[in-house]
């Protein structure tokens, strides 16, 4: 190995490798008052990446921190006197299952630079938290607690950084548009901010932190993060606005919770310490404890578990889950949604194709009946005034789905010449189960049916025409909403019925009734303009880069409908009708 070059604060190297080679290879070079080495290692562990087991080679080149004196060396990997600042990976072997190396057709290097710990190395500060990226984060919300940094001790300066580190993330995030939610990203984001907020409060932060106990402390925070980042993302202080408003509502949302829900776990953290002293085992909160919180109060898992851990209480979050599992069953079991048991599905499904749907074109349709359930159970005929359920291979029907209920219509089994040998099936409902199979619902009016007879299916024209009018209006509100109060808002949930419709959505706070108006105003007038909906079908990818708005709810496979500016994952009112 050979010294190259020194300059700006780094040291070039070169370096040769052999696959046999393994240990530890230092190399001095004098930059500054400090001493690199460069530390090989061959790795016998098997690396993941892409699906592909490689055999690789690894580079790490330390820097002795300039308080320490090189004697004693031992690994570097186990020295804290060192900082690593830079890797390299050497991708050069697949390794097979038998455990045998073939030389890759595309050997690849992977290098990477930590820039915060350049930083640090640079202002010659003791960890990548006291730098001029996060430190003046850090001493906002020391002062606003009235503590000093460098007298603090460890459990205080660990709070500090988790908030430098957590606020520079939401404020971030938030421009980005990743709204503080309960579902996703956005989940993500809402967990960041709850910590600081309660990291805040540990270290005694109270209300804005300048005097007002009724106020907010994160947006002044934020205001630090926000001018930290203005010389290379101007985005962040154009939206400044957005950001700061994000903050505001949810730590005031979460302090309510806050309030709420600690004196309980206070109480319930006392029993299961003193139930643990009695009996002598390790003080827990029980599963149903810490769910009554989270179902009742709204107090986050991860939080009941951080405030036990401090006081030495373990969570039994096994049993969390099964609480939670419990009452997904139950709020399952309050929907009319088709299931089929396992032994059913075994039974029918297995020799059943996806139904092919053919209700895009055409309101009828002849089908072929490929399953008959009652009660769900499997049975090969059905007669007059029986309920049943009935799986064909096509159908003109749409089942419910994207919050659209599904189509109501009849089936029909030719009788032949005598017209009373009809049998006749009144469709009240379509399901959709085990993923794309059709369970049409229903009653039969007359006469009987069986396995593999070929019916007549055909749709209420009148009931679809309301449940498609209906649909575009969600999608019309969506842009409406869009077009008056910004991107912010976004779709939560709909029911598209044939005679009414709902519509959810998020926002920060309730729509102003000039808001309204001019909403209702923009739906009217395009409707009045009978604008003509151009539909295609493309690739999924390719309707997103066309601009089309996925809605909530709806479901959309590789080959999408596309709709003017949105995705359709439903039926379209068409102008011309």
């Amino acid at each position: 190995m050979d010294c190259l070059q020194k300059g700006c604060g780094l040291v070039f190297l070169k370096m040769t490798m052999k696959h046999s080679t393994s240990g530890t290879m230092r190399l001095v070079c004098q930059r500054s008052g400090y001493r690199g080495w460069v530390q090989k290692i061959t790795f016998g562990l098997v690396a993941q990446l892409d699906l592909v087991d490689l055999a690789l080679k690894f580079i790490m080149i330390s820097i002795l921190r300039e308080d320490h004196q090189m004697c004693c060396l031992q690994d570097l990997g186990d020295d804290s006197r060192f900082i690593e600042f830079y890797n390299l990976v050497f991708m050069q072997y697949n390794k097979k299952d038998d455990g045998s190396l073939e030389p890759l057709k595309q050997m690849n290097i992977d290098t990477g630079m930590g820039l915060e710990r350049m930083a640090r190395i640079l202002q010659k500060v003791p960890n990548n938290y006291e730098t001029d990226l996060i430190f003046p984060i850090i001493e906002k919300a020391a002062s606003m607690a009235m503590v000093s940094y460098a007298k603090a001790d460890d459990a205080t300066k660990t709070n500090l950084k988790i908030i430098g580190d957590h606020m520079r993330a939401v404020v971030y995030l938030i421009s980005d548009g990743v709204i503080p939610s309960n579902i996703g990203r956005g989940y993500v984001v809402r967990r960041l901010i709850r910590r600081v907020v309660r990291m805040g409060r540990l270290i005694g932060i109270r209300g804005d932190g300048h005097g007002n106990s009724e106020g907010a402390f994160l947006p002044s925070l934020a205001e630090v993060v926000i001018s930290l980042s203005t010389e290379i993302d101007s985005d962040v202080e154009s939206r400044r606005r957005s950001i700061l408003g994000e903050l505001q509502r949810e730590e005031m949302r979460f302090v309510q919770t806050l309030e709420r829900g600690e004196k309980l776990l206070a109480e319930l953290l006392d029993e299961a310490l003193l139930n643990a002293g009695n009996n002598g085992n390790k003080p827990s909160l029980s599963g149903k404890n810490v769910f009554l919180l989270y179902d009742t109060y709204g107090f986050p898992v991860e939080i009941t578990a951080e405030i036990a851990s401090e006081q030495g209480v373990t969570v039994d979050i096994e049993g969390f889950d099964i609480e939670m599992e419990n009452q997904r069953k139950q709020s399952q079991a309050a929907h009319n949604v088709v299931r089929l048991s396992v032994g059913n599905e075994t039974e029918i499904v297995k020799n059943i194709p996806d139904t092919e749907f053919l209700g895009y074109d055409s309101l009828s349709a002849s089908a072929v009946i490929k399953g008959l359930l009652v009660n769900g159970n499997p049975v090969n005929e059905v007669s007059q005034g029986s309920e049943v359920e009935i799986l064909l291979d096509r159908t003109p029907f749409y089942a419910e789905s994207g919050g659209q209920v599904g189509d109501n219509g009849f089936l029909y089994v030719n009788g032949g010449e005598d017209r009373r040998q009809t049998t006749v099936i009144e469709i009240n409902d379509v399901q959709k189960s085990l993923g794309n199979i059709f369970v049409h619902k229903g009653m039969i009016k007359q006469g009987s049916v069986e396995v593999g007879k070929e019916v007549d299916a055909s749709v209420d024209a009148k009931l679809r025409q309301g449940a498609k009018a209906h649909h575009t209006a969600t999608h019309l509100l969506q842009s409406a909403l869009k077009s008056v109060v910004g991107s912010e808002t976004s779709q939560a949930g709909s029911l598209v019925a044939f005679d009414h419709l709902r519509f959810d959505f998020n926002f920060h706070r309730p729509l102003s009734e000039e808001e309204l108006t001019t909403i209702e105003a923009l739906i009217n007038q395009w409707i009045g303009n009978a604008a003509h909906v151009e539909t295609k079908v493309m690739a999924l990818q390719d309707a997103k880069n066309a601009g089309a708005i996925a809605m909530f709810g709806e479901k959309y496979g590789e080959q999408s409908r596309r709709g003017s500016r949105d995705l359709i994952g439903t039926l379209w009112w068409d102008s011309r009708q």
